[in-house]
């Protein structure tokens, strides 16, 4: 992997990738040489290091020996921002070698000279759609190519790539070679093992100097000062991440025209139109001052332009979350310039630990956990696509690493699942067949993907036809979407008409469920505050009393469900770091198998919320379905890390520990 890159090793792509640099990047000489010795590899270094043209090039160039055929490559993306970022990115490179590039995504399908591309953009999704409709076009693919990888790992969407990267195989008629690269993985070789076959593993250690500051609140008031402050040191691009589209909304609404940035305000999210988003990223890239408030859809590898400050309005629910979003900023040099909003002492804390952890290359990821619910979705898209599945067919899609969980009585017992939720039928001893509703849905292309999507209603400008987006609920006659004020004409099959407006209130969304916080992080922030490894803390707070447990979601939702059902313990308030109790708990209380299966059972659909099992789940065995969601939410973690904890009352805590724990 250490070996250097001799130009003759790129022929065709070492000037149109390389030649305006002196040197290639760490990452560009240790990846290259294996992937053109066509080994499965994962690339891992920091955000802007490289890792693009370090897959693209060789890719690129392993297309044009093979004579430069239809989808020779293939890349897939997490998110169509990104897809429409590498479009940009790519296409003057893949043009200069005479390789035709293109997307294929859910709302781009292009095509060159009438012909699919030799090198495809693509999502899960839209792969899916095109092995069950238009496999023979991928008999010469030469390599599939995952980018931002983690990003999918342990979602429903990464256990979807797990299993049609198997079928890849069996579209080309050979092992295709598999590239994934990534800037924020803790065991790359375990993330490697699930998606790879005897990876070559480039990681490169390191990142860019981080500068960090806090600011004092995020109301609407106050991000206008912070704006004004950023653009008064010189900051000229800002991006500002959120974790709700309702804050997009909110700020994007409020802020045009209230800052030292004008009107040049923008909003980004994934329940605005296609065509809105794109303009968007078209805009702010090539703005020359600007602030775009944006959900993750700005998160993954997106090269937005020259962002010299991340400012994020509240804190995210992961490290790596954290260092997707601050990567975004500073991508020209060496330096990252990131901010973060804290509107009292307990979320400053949270910043600054997550930062603390993202430095030390801590990542404090939940365990990982196989949704069964995938193989249940990819069991209704093979049986609609040819006719009938064989239970063979569905256990050949399976990838060897998870073959030993998942045997024939598993397959069997998904299969009858199915059956009994009239999605198939049998059809003899040996197949099973699509029943009509299942092949309605194949038809209209809402099989192929493996997530739950409720995307609302649709909202239209009244004179043009134009979709704006996708709202939940409106506040009123008078609402904005993204930034655009609009006046509510009326309804009409289910889409709301409107019209341009001179002010409104901002659209509103309903909230998604909580994202989960991992036992490791949980621990990690509480142990930041004093306690020992194995301790949980009470500490008497100024309405409460404070029991520190660090526990995460799962350990937080069984500890307090527990202390309910004893009725001795009054549970005020509860997150995944803290306990507000109303009495003072003498001892942690025993977790027993009882209780364990009762709160199971009570607690199925916000667990299952929590856990996000994929869409067809609820057809599943109960006993396969519960397995999932322990283990996914970390339940077995949780009950060993009590079987050996302790409990510690302190005294006279100080202020700050108190300020702190009091608003974690």
């Amino acid at each position: 992997m250490d070996s250097p890159v001799d130009r003759r090793l790129l022929p065709h792509t070492f000037g149109p990738w390389f030649g305006r640099f002196e040197n290639l990047r760490e990452i560009q000489r240790r990846a290259i040489p294996a992937i053109l010795h066509r080994r499965d590899a994962l690339l891992c270094s920091a955000t802007a290091s490289g890792k693009t043209e370090a897959y693209a090039a060789p890719a690129a160039e392993i297309a044009i020996a093979a004579g430069r055929p239809s989808a020779a490559v293939v890349v897939v993306c997490p998110t169509r921002a990104l897809a429409n970022d590498l479009k940009r990115r790519l296409e003057g490179p893949m043009q200069l070698v005479e390789l035709s590039f293109g997307r294929y995504t859910g709302e781009h399908k292009e095509r060159v000279a009438g012909h699919f591309p030799s090198v495809v953009v693509t999502t899960p999704e839209a792969l899916d759609s095109i092995l069950a409709r238009r496999a023979a076009l991928l008999r010469a693919l030469q390599v599939v190519v995952v980018d931002e990888i983690h990003v999918l790992d342990g979602t429903p969407r990464g256990d979807h790539l797990r299993l049609l990267l198997q079928r890849l195989d069996f579209a080309a008629g050979r092992a295709v070679q598999r590239v994934a690269a990534s800037a924020t993985v803790e065991a790359p070789e375990t993330l490697a093992a699930r998606y790879l076959r005897d990876a070559a593993i480039a990681v490169v250690p390191g990142a860019r100097t981080i500068l960090g500051r806090a600011f004092a609140g995020s109301s609407n008031a106050a991000m206008a000062l912070h704006l004004d402050e950023l653009a008064e040191a010189g900051f000229k691009k800002l991006l500002v991440f959120c974790n709700a589209r309702n804050a997009v909304e909110r700020y994007a609404a409020a802020l045009p025209g209230a800052t030292r940035f004008g009107e040049h305000v923008y909003a980004h999210h994934g329940s605005l139109a296609k065509i809105r988003r794109e303009r968007t990223e078209r805009l702010f890239q090539s703005a020359p001052v600007g602030v775009c408030f944006a959900t993750l859809t700005l998160e993954m590898g997106i090269d937005i332009g020259t962002v010299d400050y991340v400012l994020l309005a509240s804190p995210p629910s992961s490290v790596a979350g954290l260092l997707q979003r601050i990567g975004r900023g500073g991508r020209r040099g060496d330096t990252t310039r990131a901010g973060y909003c804290a509107s009292d002492a307990g979320e400053e804390f949270l910043f600054r630990k997550l930062f603390e952890l993202g430095k030390a290359g801590q990542l404090c990821a939940p365990p990982y956990a196989f949704r069964l619910s995938t193989l249940a979705q990819q069991a209704l898209v093979l049986a609609a696509a040819q006719g009938y599945l064989e239970r063979s067919e569905l256990a050949a899609i399976v990838p060897p690493a998870l073959a030993r969980e998942i045997d024939a009585e598993v397959l069997v017992g998904v299969l009858d699942a199915l059956v009994e939720a009239e999605l198939l039928e049998r059809s003899g001893a040996r197949r099973w067949v699509p029943t009509e509703q299942t092949e309605l849905r194949y038809e209209r292309g809402t099989l192929h993907s493996n997530i739950d999507d409720n995307p609302g209603i649709e909202v239209v400008d009244r004179m043009t036809g134009d979709s704006l987006g996708h709202v939940d609920q409106v506040p009123g006659r008078k609402f904005g979407i993204g930034g655009s004020r609009r006046d509510f004409a009326g309804e009409v099959a289910g889409r709301y008409l409107t019209d341009a407006s001179d002010s409104a209130e901002p659209a509103r969304f309903l909230p998604r469920a909580a994202a989960v916080i991992s036992l490791r992080l949980a621990r990690a922030v509480v142990e930041g505050l004093g306690l020992a490894p194995q301790e949980l803390l009470l500490a008497r707070g100024s309405q409460s009393w404070l029991l520190l447990h660090g526990l995460g979601t799962a350990g937080f939702e069984l500890l307090q469900a527990l202390l309910r059902e004893q009725r001795s313990i009054p549970v005020l308030r509860a997150n995944p770091y803290v306990l507000h109790l109303g009495k003072p708990l003498e001892m942690l209380p025993a977790i027993d198998e009882d209780f364990y299966a009762r709160f199971l059972d009570e607690r199925a659909p916000k667990l299952e919320e929590l856990a996000q099992p994929g869409p067809l789940a609820r057809h599943l065995p109960t006993e396969l379905r519960w397995d999932f969601v322990r283990r996914a939410l970390g339940f077995d973690e949780v009950l060993r890390f009590l079987e050996n904890a302790s409990l510690r009352r302190l005294a006279e805590p100080t202020a700050e520990l108190l300020a702190i724990a009091e608003t974690l």
